[in-house]
């Protein structure tokens, strides 16, 4: 029999499986990206509470299976409580919960991507202005993401011909802004996107945390997303959905 594995885990988010289970996603500290059942969960009369809720962090006791672990014991570290009671601090949550999910592989640990994950949690949890859509700190956190998998946008100079020309587009087949010569296949971006793509790379999360949501950053995160899309094949199903409401 396989020994039990211990794991510090942020909750991504879960699906029902059979009448009383759950299949929790799991973003550990030292197995990475992992997929795991919760006996009884449903049940009225569960000994889980609420300690395998989305976004929360925590301890558990891992046994592994055949293609999903099981968990036996969760013990809770952090809860985010102040997240919980406020939509865009949720709406903000499930974006990067789901872009985590969506950029790492399954079983290979990635502990700068746990580390950022839970800090980003922490500073939603702390509040920022505006909608999550409009969010620098959403926007940093995924541009982040992106540099940890080895996404990270060409912002520096044209994407497609290297040269520090005029920016007048971002590329998601590029891999980033492109100058005038080479925005045929770009989308237009304004000067005001390109400054909130350069300080969701260069600012901490605890800066962009405080800074004002506008349109300006609501622009480069549909570019960001854009990107992503392009090297994941899928889009981020809350964001699309904020995007909308």
């Amino acid at each position: 029999m396989a020994r039990a594995e211990k794991a510090r885990a942020v909750v991504l988010g879960s699906r029902p499986l059979g009448e009383a289970d759950r299949i929790v996603r799991l973003f550990t500290r030292e197995l990475g990206r992992a997929d795991a059942v919760v006996k009884g969960v449903r049940k009225t009369t569960s000994r889980w509470g609420g300690r395998l809720e989305p976004f929360n962090v925590v301890d558990l006791l891992l046994h592994p299976g055949r293609s999903l672990y099981t968990v036996t014991q969760a013990q809770l570290v952090d809860v985010f409580a102040h997240l919980r009671s406020d939509r865009e601090g949720l709406t903000a949550a499930a974006i990067v919960c789901e872009a985590a999910a969506g950029l790492t592989p399954q079983h290979e640990p990635e502990v700068r991507v746990f580390a950022l994950l839970r800090n980003s949690l922490r500073q939603m949890d702390r509040g920022f202005a505006g909608r999550a859509v409009q969010s620098p700190l959403v926007l940093g956190v995924l541009l982040k993401l992106l540099h940890e998998a080895g996404y990270l946008p060409v912002l520096d100079q044209c994407a497609a011909c290297g040269s520090g020309g005029r920016i007048l587009g971002f590329s998601a087949a590029r891999g980033g802004l492109v100058c005038g010569d080479c925005s045929a296949e770009a989308v237009p971006i304004t000067p005001e996107a390109v400054t909130a793509l350069l300080e969701g790379i260069s600012l901490p999360l605890a800066e962009l945390r405080t800074r004002p949501a506008s349109p300006g950053v609501g622009e480069a995160l549909r570019d960001v997303h854009q990107l992503y899309a392009y090297h994941t094949g899928a889009r981020l199903r809350a964001l699309r959905s904020a995007a909308a409401g």
